[in-house]
């Protein structure tokens, strides 16, 4: 007997960019819950960049190709850079997850499709 499965890391699967917000505000939690130990209190962060990687990828999973969603990971390296001399606190860890709702909810809806919608 045979069963099929809703849940599917297919390129076709319409929720699987979901996973992209969950990663970077499961993250941000944790490194708020974390704040007063030092390695953990960057798990935002590093939730962040890990989210824009996996973003990156599903764009180029998918048959069209969105240049924003390709860039995202660049973008991640360039705001979350450690040597920078930019705040990456708590509330552009936010507006970077949100963002990447944006993104992914773009990519999910306009390049999903092998030919283009107007």
């Amino acid at each position: 007997m045979s069963q099929t499965t809703t849940r599917s890391f297919s390129p076709d699967n319409p929720r699987l960019w979901i996973i992209v917000p969950a990663i970077a505000f499961a993250g941000i939690i944790l490194g708020l819950v974390f704040s007063g130990v030092p390695i953990l209190s960057n798990t935002g962060i590093f939730a962040c960049m890990i989210a824009a990687f996996v973003l990156g990828a599903l764009a180029l999973r998918k048959p069209r190709r969105d240049i924003v969603a390709l860039l995202v990971p660049v973008f991640a390296v360039i705001i979350f850079n450690p040597w920078g001399e930019f705040n990456t606190g708590p509330a552009v860890q936010i507006l970077f997850a949100g963002t990447l709702i944006v993104v992914g909810w773009r990519l999910e809806k306009r390049f999903s499709s092998t030919s283009p919608s107007n």
